[in-house]
């Protein structure tokens, strides 16, 4: 499926330089936001995939909201993941050089961050099967740009390659999976998102995941955490949710969901946010994952849209000049027509007001019925 996916947006690429530097959109809401990669090593676990019987290490990047400085760019992805991900697309056209010239803002000045009372609420990603935590970078910086911390993850052995802080790589192998080992490998995950939420809870690990608190733990509000992911990242959401009760709340971006999860359900509050072709009534685990949930809830579908949408491929897709018929060929796919900085004012916008909800109370009237700022959003359930 992946390299399906991937084989239609390589053509996205031809047209762009090796040389050519292509700046993406910075985060608009009000905090700075700072980027830190980090690498955690559970040292109670094998890994399960790793041949030489490893301990299971895992990558985050780590999205601080502070209120001061000025936004460098950087570049969107380290450099061994660059060259992978080119090297990856190269048997189909693409040059050498595509994925190193994309550039995202990021704050970068080491001052002490403005923070709210009690800290800022924690979310927690997982990302596609087979795709790189890196392919939400814009996504999830706009979502801590309004002020929440946000931690995402990759799955080694899962994710198409992931690099580590010592130059070292490991490349996926389950992206070809038929749906039968869907539960296994979720649970590889779920185990994945537990660990680091346990590891939140201790001073020296979040010194060394968010540079910026010294070590000091007020930074976080770890009694107000949230998860949330795409495709399999989404599934992975509601069973961690299942198994660990320290979530506020949860949200599952257009994951068709999998495990005990689906007939136990959750009574903790959930969001279910589709594609344009994805339902209840076009998914039987969503239909019965939804008459199990007991508390607030609720299901809504994105216009004009398909399953990668809700990642950065429709905004890289606008950053690169290309030819009509191929962004045709693209949005017809894998992105939908909606656009990508459509999509992610859209998408984040409803992420904001569901976590602000779940960590607050807060009651937007984005959550309350349709919004005429939002016509692109149907409320389904």
């Amino acid at each position: 499926m992946i390299r399906a996916i991937l084989h239609s947006i390589t053509f996205l690429f031809i047209s762009l330089g090796q040389t050519a530097i292509v700046p993406l959109p910075s985060s608009t809401g009000p905090c700075d936001v700072t980027l830190h990669a980090s690498e955690l090593v559970d040292m109670s676990r094998t890994d399960p995939y790793d041949l030489k019987g490893g301990q299971r290490s895992i990558m985050v990047t780590t999205f601080t909201p502070v209120n001061c400085g000025s936004v460098p760019s950087t570049s969107y992805m380290p450099n061994a993941t660059a060259k992978y991900e080119d090297e990856r697309f190269q048997s189909f056209g693409v040059p050498l050089g595509t994925f190193e010239s994309f550039r995202i803002q990021t704050q970068t000045q080491q001052l002490p961050p403005f923070r709210p009372h009690g800290g800022y609420p924690v979310v927690l990603f997982s990302p596609a099967l087979a795709t790189s935590r890196l392919m939400y970078t814009l996504l999830l910086q706009e979502v801590a740009s309004h002020g929440f911390a946000v931690v995402s993850v990759d799955h080694p052995y899962d994710a198409d390659i992931v690099e580590y802080p010592d130059g070292r790589t490991v490349l996926g192998i389950l992206g070809n999976i038929s749906t039968t080992e869907y539960d296994p490998a979720m649970n590889v995950r779920v185990k994945d998102m537990v660990f680091l939420l346990d590891q939140m809870h201790d001073e020296k690990v979040i010194r060394d995941l968010f540079p910026l608190s010294q070590g000091n733990l007020h930074l976080l509000s770890l009694d107000r955490v949230t998860i949330l992911g795409h495709s399999l990242g989404g599934a992975t959401a509601a069973q961690t949710m299942l198994v660990d009760n320290r979530f506020a709340g949860g949200i599952n971006l257009d994951g068709e969901l999998w495990g005990p999860v689906v007939d136990k359900g959750l009574s903790s509050p959930f969001l279910l946010f589709s594609n344009t072709n994805h339902t209840q009534a076009t998914d039987p685990s969503w239909a019965i994952f939804w008459s199990h949930l007991r508390g607030w809830k609720l299901e809504l579908q994105l216009s004009q849209s398909k399953h990668y949408t809700f990642s950065d491929f429709p905004v890289l897709v606008d950053a690169l000049s290309v030819s009509d018929e191929v962004r045709q060929i693209i949005q017809a796919n894998r992105i939908g027509t909606i656009g990508g900085l459509r999509a992610k004012d859209v998408i984040t916008s409803y992420i904001v007001a569901t976590l602000q909800y779940f960590v607050y109370g807060h009651t937007s009237e984005l959550l309350s019925g349709p919004s005429v700022a939002y016509p692109d959003v149907k409320f389904v359930s």
